[in-house]
């Protein structure tokens, strides 16, 4: 593996411990592979690569990307494992590659069944993971960073209590809530949505009570690291705008329906 940044501390030594194990775990395997001779291309998927096959690379250099970001480069005697979620990341060659590709459950069910053979694998699968947090950790920049905690609320507990001032946003990943204004339900509120922006926007008091419908965890982000949070995660913003809209969009309901 190469990378197309400057590594951490340690990279190059599992590099070098992930061809190691590589090597030793494909050595005389019981298994045959079928050869895939690939030419220079920017997506490998559309000549012959299968994107749930896992690949030992035989002769040349193997590019990876996500979302059209660059992100290393696999090169002779490594093992290339298949996406989880089958989809997102691509596979580009600047000249000729060979590629012995595996059926993945087979690969994995001939490797347990000999107890080295296992070690090896689980050994090169959590050396892989450390060769893509060192990945990682040379892509983010430095700076300051969001230092959330995370809140757990029964049925019946408040959330955010009308009045109160705003010292956090949260964002409710677990568990549906009901908001309310003088104790009045005007809304509701569900996984994925974010609680308590608007006040501290507007350096106001709590303009409503959200009460726990059901089990609800949160994330809680400092009013002082939420503007941090948005600028390094701008689907934030569009998370907020769409639960704002939403809110409009019940409240006028609402006065519509009193008013008829």
């Amino acid at each position: 593996m190469l990378s197309i940044v400057e590594p951490t501390s340690g990279f190059s030594a599992l590099v070098r411990q992930y061809k190691r194990l590589a090597r030793e775990l494909m050595q005389d395997l019981p298994l045959d592979g079928e050869p895939l001779h690939l030419a220079a291309t920017d997506n490998a998927f559309t000549h012959g690569m299968d994107p749930s096959r896992t690949y030992l690379i035989k002769g040349g250099m193997l590019g990876m990307e996500c979302q059209r970001r660059r992100l290393l480069t696999w090169d002779e005697g490594d093992l290339v494992l298949p996406d989880a979620s089958g989809e997102g990341i691509r596979y580009h060659a600047d000249s000729a590659v060979l590629l012995l590709g595996f059926d993945t459950l087979a690969l994995v069910r001939t490797l347990l069944r000999d107890e080295q053979r296992a070690r090896l694998w689980t050994q090169l699968l959590m050396t892989q993971q450390g060769m893509l947090v060192r990945l990682l950790a040379a892509q983010i920049e430095e700076g300051p960073h969001t230092t959330p905690g995370f809140a757990y609320f029964q049925p019946g507990d408040e959330i955010i209590r009308q009045g109160d001032n705003a010292d956090y946003v949260f964002s409710l990943f677990e568990g549906e809530a009901d908001v309310l204004v003088d104790n009045v339900v005007v809304g509701h509120v569900s996984e994925g949505e974010v609680l308590g922006a608007l006040a501290l926007l507007t350096q106001s008091p709590r303009t409503a009570t959200v009460r726990a419908n059901t089990r609800c965890a949160v994330v809680k982000v400092p009013k002082d690291q939420f503007r941090q949070l948005i600028r390094s995660n701008p689907s934030m913003i569009h998370g907020l705008l769409t639960d704002m809209a939403r809110q409009i969009v019940q409240l006028n309901n609402q006065v519509v329906a009193l008013s008829g």
